[in-house]
């Protein structure tokens, strides 16, 4: 029976909205909306390290994240660099980290440009989520506001994108993830409530889509984002977060073309699950209901993917990303 305890509370600057473990586990980095005196209109990232013993944080530095709103932070498999998106202003920012594991001066800043169709949404960019791509220097940008996915590769310390994978107009890309062996990418289209699949080679700077496919049942009508996308530790499963179904969506992973079949949805016990996780070793799924003020622990089927509440949850206000710390 798993249980929770509340063991420290941090101030960051205002409203949170991502944070991140260095490869390490030695320290994590938020990214906040909330500015810097110096620099009140962008948002902040802040840098802590963590007590090996006891889990504990302790405030490093904070500094401007040169973006309005950001909203996704990662960190290089290397170590070497922070990535950060902005959704308000439609950037992306690359900060490098240092050996004591503050946040560095500003490395580079890119801009994207553009709109789509969906002119609620979309009338500007908005760069939702970055990812490093492991043991090599890509990274990649899902711009919901443009419908696409960018690919850059770190050149000495300027962002140089190498091309733009395109999802389909009013799609809306927010999330992604990757195949272990980097084969395949899988994006959580927002506005659409879909996964599409696409297969990826970077060094050949090529990718297809070869399945798009929705997050909820036949049955359901209803407004419906998709929020928060993750393998299975084994990559087997793929799970996708529905906000307004309320529900993870299950799918099959065809490990030999990349391919999903769907296995049912899960409820979350809770409203807007805007993020989960999935323990390292596939046992255990959290998942952070954003408008119902509670994190539910789900049990995981490794042989068939499926979930079971277990009854286990812990109240918190507005939970909006979840990260494990494992020794």
């Amino acid at each position: 029976q798993q249980s929770f305890e509340l063991l420290q509370t941090t101030s960051p600057p205002q409203s949170p909205s991502y944070i991140s473990l260095r490869p390490d586990g030695q320290y994590l980095i938020s990214t906040n909306r909330g500015g810097l005196e110096s620099h009140p209109d962008w948002g902040s990232v802040s840098s802590f390290s963590i007590n090996k013993g006891n889990g504990q944080l302790t405030y490093l530095n904070n500094i401007s994240s040169f973006g309005v709103s950001p909203c996704h932070v990662a960190v290089d498999d290397e170590q070497d660099w922070l990535y950060i998106s902005h959704y308000g202003g439609g950037s992306l920012s690359v900060f490098p980290i240092e050996a004591d594991g503050k946040v560095g001066n500003l490395a580079d800043s890119v801009q994207h440009t553009g709109s789509s169709v969906n002119q609620n949404r979309q009338k500007a960019p908005h760069v939702h989520s970055i990812q490093a791509v492991p043991k090599t220097d890509y990274f990649l940008t899902a711009d919901l506001g443009i419908d696409q996915v960018k690919v850059y590769r770190m050149n000495n310390s300027r962002a140089v994108e190498e091309f733009a994978i395109n999802s389909e107009p009013g799609s809306g890309p927010r999330h992604f993830t990757q195949s272990a062996n980097n084969r395949f990418l899988y994006i959580a289209e927002e506005l659409t409530s879909t996964v599409s699949v696409h297969t990826l080679d970077l060094e050949q700077n090529k990718t297809e889509q070869i399945q798009r496919i929705s997050t909820l049942p036949d049955s359901f009508t209803d407004n419906n984002t998709v929020a928060d996308i993750h393998l299975s530790p084994n990559g087997k499963f793929l799970y996708v977060s529905n906000r307004g179904h309320n529900s993870l969506a299950i799918f099959a992973v065809d490990e030999e073309d990349g391919t999903l079949t769907p296995k049912g949805h899960q409820s979350t016990q809770g409203e807007t699950p805007r993020n989960f996780m999935i323990d390292p070793q596939g046992e255990f799924v959290l998942v952070a209901n954003q408008n119902t003020d509670n994190i539910v622990f789900l049990a995981r089927d490794q042989q068939t993917g499926q979930l079971t509440p277990t009854g286990n949850e812990l109240s918190v206000p507005s939970p909006v990303c979840l990260i494990l710390k494992s020794d």
